[in-house]
């Protein structure tokens, strides 16, 4: 019976570590939505692209991030890349672990695109907000060359 006891209790440490890491390295969320907080899927965010940008004063993206995230190591990689290949891309990367301050700019940017919650990684570009790994990596570029088409540098 001791020998029973003791394989279930090792199958059950063995799953909780299984699904721990699984949970750290994938995101759990992944949503594009706008400044009113209407979530798009695809489709619609294709759609939403087809109207021009609105005119805003200081171009680029703003990510947030924190350097201990698993969903956020992903990005890390893509911005890597992506950057080295686009090196006119505006990209202010914000770290939530350095402080209150970003952390309060993280809650600030939530809640006014009226969001209760939002998750990291999580992407601002003008009305439009990526958040997740995937939709970072899928819609970054379409996103970031249609809002900046409408930057007259003014």
């Amino acid at each position: 019976m001791q020998n029973v006891s003791w394989k279930l209790i090792m199958k059950i440490i063995t799953s909780f570590i299984l699904i721990s890491l699984i949970i750290a390295f994938f995101p759990v969320s992944a949503t594009i939505f706008i400044e009113d907080g209407t979530e798009l899927d695809e489709q619609g965010l294709i759609q939403y692209l087809k109207e021009p940008a609105p005119d805003f004063e200081k171009p680029g993206a703003i990510y947030f991030y924190d350097p201990n995230c698993g969903a956020c190591m992903p990005v890390h990689d893509f911005w890597d890349t992506y950057l080295k290949e686009n090196p006119d891309v505006i990209l202010e990367q914000v770290n939530l672990e350095e402080g209150a301050d970003q952390m309060d700019r993280f809650k600030e940017f939530s809640q006014s695109y009226n969001r209760e919650k939002t998750f990291i990684p999580l992407v601002y570009l003008g009305p439009v907000a990526l958040e997740g790994t995937d939709d970072i990596k899928n819609y970054f570029d379409i996103v970031y060359t249609w809002y900046m088409a409408s930057f007259t540098g003014e």
